[in-house]
């Protein structure tokens, strides 16, 4: 009896703890659940005020550079990044001040009928400031275009890196192909644009000073400015859409992608326009080939092989080549006593990418290869 009335009482007791430990249990779940939650919203609220205090500072920067004036570029560099301790701000004030204090005008060029093509770099009449001493072409430059407060994309190109150099943060300017969305291909397909790469953080960074103060009025060419910050420190992966370099190592890609111009016609850098080129051949800048082909190539122009009067372009001399396995620069292999030169590659690997055609040591078109695999080799 005594058993019994035993068990009547421990069974309710057990039931009671069972049920507490449920409830301590649902306790600690709901806590552990709360604190996660507090945290995930800690941390998102970390992550927005840095980046609101990111925009912040560059608010600051932004509004302080409005007020400041020189036409010395080393005066000028000093007065923008003084009060800054990172050169990511030093160059924020320095893209910010050109942006919206340099107008953009398209220059009157007169036609050259036998080239058809202009030539974007030669866009002044005349470095007719007077800089005493005479400096180095980008210095002279970015004295001009302080001074008349308007350049072409090569202006404020050269004005970035002057500016960042008298700051000692190392900078480049990268010319090349950009694309328009109102330009013709056939036109447009060749370098016709100028704009920097700069070195903050431990990496080479892409920006356009000119495409971010604004843009040209269709009907009547003026000047609008408009601040577009997307052409700030853009991404590799984003700048290549409309920006292709002449050098293909300022992608600051591992792969560049083939632009879809090339369907239409070779790449011309900027050297083309220097040997009054007529014509050229394959007309199409992708060649399909496979392993063991001979690709042969042609160009026609006015201009003698290795004439002395024309100097090549500093980016093509020899101990600068990228001595990479998917770039192939060829020489002529025959000059015709007219004015054809031919060219010719042997296809033995297949990891070539690029051919790039030399003239007078300059590369003159790029042409994208297409290495088709032998299927029955590979069965094998």
């Amino acid at each position: 009896m005594a058993s019994g009335k035993l068990g009547i009482f421990i069974l309710p007791a057990t039931c009671y703890f069972l049920i507490a430990c449920r409830n301590i249990f649902i306790t600690l779940e709901y806590l552990t659940t709360v604190m996660r939650m507090t945290l995930t919203i800690c941390l998102l609220l970390i992550t927005g005020m840095a980046f609101s205090q990111s925009y912040a500072n560059y608010d600051s920067i932004d509004n302080r550079v409005l007020w400041i004036n020189s036409n010395d570029p080393a005066t000028l560099s000093e007065l923008l990044t003084a009060p800054y301790h990172t050169d990511k701000e030093k160059v924020r004030a320095i893209f910010r001040w050109i942006t919206q204090h340099i107008s953009y005008y398209r220059p009157m060029v007169k036609s050259n009928k036998k080239n058809k093509t202009a030539n974007f770099f030669y866009g002044y009449a005349s470095l007719e400031v007077d800089t005493g001493d005479l400096k180095p072409l980008t210095e002279r430059i970015a004295i001009n275009t302080l001074v008349n407060r308007r350049a072409i994309c090569d202006g404020y190109s050269r004005l970035f890196k002057s500016l960042c150099d008298h700051a000692c943060i190392p900078a480049e300017i990268i010319t090349g192909y950009a694309r328009s969305d109102v330009d013709r291909v056939e036109q447009k397909f060749r370098s016709n644009h100028s704009w920097n790469a700069v070195y903050i953080d431990s990496a080479w960074q892409l920006l356009d000073v000119t495409w971010a103060s604004g843009y040209l009025n269709r009907s009547n060419d003026d000047f609008i400015r408009y601040y577009d910050d997307y052409y700030f420190l853009t991404p590799p992966q984003d700048f290549i859409r409309h920006h292709y370099p002449d050098d293909l190592r300022w992608t600051l890609l591992e792969r560049t992608p083939p632009l879809y111009e090339f369907r239409y016609m070779p790449f011309r850098p900027r050297s083309y326009v220097k040997y009054d080129i007529k014509d050229y051949y394959p007309s199409r800048g992708i060649i399909d080939a496979k392993l063991g082909d001979t690709i042969h190539l042609e160009l026609e122009t006015n201009v003698p092989y290795r004439n002395v009067s024309i100097a090549p372009d500093s980016l093509w001399e020899e101990s600068t080549l990228v001595t990479d396995p998917s770039f192939a620069y060829l020489n002529p292999v025959a000059i015709g006593s007219g004015k054809k030169v031919t060219y010719s590659f042997a296809v033995n690997s297949e990891l070539v990418e690029w051919l790039y055609i030399m003239y007078n040591n300059d590369a003159v078109l790029r042409y994208r290869v297409n290495i088709k695999k032998d299927k029955d080799r590979d069965k094998k």
